[in-house]
């Protein structure tokens, strides 16, 4: 998956992967994305067993939110 695919996916949807997706563009490893996710660091929702990031937080953590 390439990061350009990513980051349009983070501007089109309303929640996207925690895992590849989060942790590409906020360049962490599969375990450090799941322990930032536990402390709360990022805003997730749970569907089911999937684990989600919320792209409009996502958005405003990497200071990439049009509304920044």
């Amino acid at each position: 998956m390439e990061l350009k695919n990513v980051l349009e996916e983070i501007w089109a949807k309303p929640v996207v992967p925690l895992w590849p997706h989060a942790a590409m563009v906020l360049g962490v490893s599969r375990g450090g994305i799941y322990a930032a996710a536990a402390r709360n660091e990022i805003e997730v929702i749970r569907i089911g067993r999937s684990i989600k990031v919320v792209t409009s937080a996502l958005r405003k953590q990497l200071g990439i939110d049009r509304g920044a």
